[in-house]
Formats: C-alpha cells, sequence, structure tokens
C-alpha cells in the first residue's frame, strides 16, 4: 500500500492524542469537509479506484484546475483504519455483511432500499462524521458500485457547497445594505456583515472582507455601472472593464493574465449578459500575488444601464473552489432594482 499523503502524516498525531470526547463518548471528527477517507479493502480498490476518483475527485477551474475534493484510501482491516475512522468524511464500498459496513448500518436509524443504494449514516466512530456507504448487493462484483459513485459525487459536491454559503454567512447577511442600496444605487447585492463597503465613485461600488489577514485571504466584489450604450456584453467588453477598474480602484493595481479565460452566457438570450473567469496578477514588477476571478456584465435595460460585477481572492497557499463558491453565492443575488431614485 502507499504512504500516506502528507496531509494525513500531519494530522495523525493530532489525531492520537484527541482526547476531547462528546457527550456521547465519540471524539470530535477530525480533518476538513472535502477530505474523504475511502474505507475500501485493497482488493476492492484495485477494481474500483479509477470510478471512485472519477466521481469524488473532479476539478474546478481556480488558477489550475483544483481538485474539489482530496480522497485517501485506507484499508479496514489495516492499523492505519482504527486511527483514520475518527476523519468527518468517510466512504465505504461493501455488501450489508461486511463488517465495517455492517457497523455503520447499525447507526441507520430508518429503513433504506434493498441493494444497490446509497445509505448515509452520521456519528458512526466521531461526532459530527458523515459515512456514505455504496451499499452492494451480496455476491455483486465491485464494478456494481459505479453508478452509485457518480451519485454519491454529486451529493458530496452540493453539500460542500451548501457549507461553503453556510460559513460565508455565519456572522449574518446585510439585509440593511442591500436595502439600502436598492433604494440609493439601483441595485441590490447580498453580502456577510463583516464585508466592508465603500464608495469610490458615484458609479462603483466596492466590497470587502479581508479579515482576519489581509496577507492570507481578502475577498473582494466590485460592482460599477455604465449607460447601456456604451458596453456590449462580449468576452473582449468585460476584460477591457475589468482591465479599466484594475488599474483604478484595486491596491495594489491589478493585471488579468489571458493565457486562459473561461467564459459563458448569462440569463436569457432576449436579456444578455456573459461572465468571464481567469486569473488576476499584480503587474510586472511588483510584489508576485495573483489568484482569481469572476467578471459578469449584466444588462438592466429598465434602467437603461449596464452593471459589471467583479469578484477576486487572494489565498495564497490555499484551497481556493469554497471562495469560488462564495463569490458566486455573492454575485447570483445580484438585482436591477425596478427603477433609479
Amino acid at each position: 500500500m502507499t504512504a500516506l499523503p502528507s496531509l494525513l502524516r500531519r494530522l495523525l498525531p493530532a489525531l492520537l492524542l484527541t482526547t476531547v470526547a462528546a457527550a456521547c463518548g465519540k471524539p470530535q471528527p477530525l480533518g476538513d469537509a472535502n477530505a474523504i477517507i475511502a474505507a475500501v479493502p485493497d482488493e476492492t480498490w484495485a477494481q474500483v479506484e479509477q470510478d471512485v476518483y472519477a466521481a469524488l475527485e473532479p476539478r474546478a477551474f481556480t488558477v489550475r484546475d483544483e481538485r474539489i475534493f482530496r480522497v485517501t484510501q485506507v484499508d479496514p482491516a489495516s492499523q492505519q483504519w482504527n486511527d483514520l475512522r475518527r476523519f468527518r468524511q468517510i466512504l465505504l464500498i461493501g455488501e450489508p455483511g461486511d463488517p465495517t459496513v455492517a457497523e455503520a448500518l447499525e447507526q441507520v436509524d430508518r429503513p433504506h432500499p434493498a441493494p444497490p443504494t446509497v445509505v448515509r449514516a452520521r456519528n458512526v466512530w466521531a461526532q459530527g462524521q458523515q459515512v456514505t456507504v455504496a451499499l452492494l448487493p451480496p455476491g455483486s462484483r465491485p464494478e456494481a458500485a459505479q453508478p452509485l459513485l457518480a451519485v454519491i459525487g454529486e451529493t458530496l459536491r452540493s453539500q460542500y457547497e451548501n457549507l461553503a454559503r453556510q460559513r460565508m454567512f455565519v456572522t449574518g447577511a446585510d439585509s440593511a445594505l442591500a436595502d439600502s442600496l436598492r433604494r440609493s444605487a439601483g441595485f441590490s447585492l447580498l453580502v456577510p456583515q463583516v464585508y466592508r463597503f465603500s464608495q469610490p465613485e458615484s458609479n462603483v461600488y466596492l466590497f470587502r472582507n479581508d479579515q482576519p489577514d489581509p496577507s492570507r485571504l481578502i475577498r473582494s466584489v466590485l460592482v460599477a455601472w455604465r449607460p447601456a450604450g456604451e458596453v456590449t456584453p462580449t468576452q473582449e467588453s468585460a476584460l477591457a472593464w475589468r482591465e479599466q477598474i484594475g488599474e483604478r480602484f484595486y491596491e495594489p493595481p491589478q493585471v488579468t493574465e489571458t493565457e486562459r479565460i473561461e467564459s459563458r452566457e448569462l440569463g436569457t438570450p432576449e436579456r444578455g449578459g456573459m461572465q468571464i473567469q481567469g486569473v488576476w496578477s499584480n503587474p510586472p514588477g511588483g510584489w508576485p500575488a495573483g489568484g482569481p476571478f469572476i467578471a459578469r456584465i449584466v444588462p438592466c435595460p429598465e434602467q437603461q444601464r449596464v452593471y459589471l460585477l467583479d469578484g477576486w481572492i487572494y489565498a495564497p497557499g490555499t484551497e481556493k473552489y469554497e471562495y469560488m463558491v462564495q463569490l458566486n453565492t455573492i454575485m447570483d443575488s445580484f438585482r436591477c432594482a425596478n427603477a433609479v431614485q
């Protein structure tokens, strides 16, 4: 069996020293929400490994194609499993009679369909833990898990994105600011209360969260508008508008790298709209910094305006998908007001 990834090697000493237990007597879970321990026998893993990775390690473009989940396999018969079973996310593949699967099924307090099916159990080996079982019929081959893994992958991704949104709004949503913007600026945007708001120009609005340490994490969203006839929603116009914004309103200034730009249309064909996603960096000669951005051009014909929404992240050395979900959630909350006051 291959050596444990460095993340698990770092976490194992802390895991072994964990003595804090919940009221039920089970320890608190370890590991991030996107770290999955696949408790699968080695002989089964040899047959399902590629299917597991395909379903549970999708990539998302941030500054590169980043894994959303990190899967680590361990044989339930090994000593390593006795330690790693405390992780927050566990995947099991097997039949109802398999010892590890049976132990998880004992914690399910409701009937489940006959296999093949997906069963979820909580708090099996740790408090707050989620165990997902690809439950196979007795005597079936491991390949029978493939369609179940596709369902598991989609479900875990949805759960992880919902968790990212919950974490973002743990301080509460600033609905008062959204209402104020609707009345005075002609649009609304829902951001967490921890975001700071400023208006450097009459048609430019900045929302920024650089807590607790701007050298490690910054999340920023800008909203600007122009008269409708000045901008057409295209990739080229979005890039040009963002370039002007980055030079004038970001400190330090930003430039947009053009080696990889992903774009898609927004809204209905009648209304139009465009989103681009790529990577920003500091200008040459400056401090070497960069990160992902999302920019949207949103027409509001009832106002005779076109809006630019530009969100970016600075999170060096950190997985960024969770923050991309948060940026998209803020941008999705954008609404044109019925009239400009």
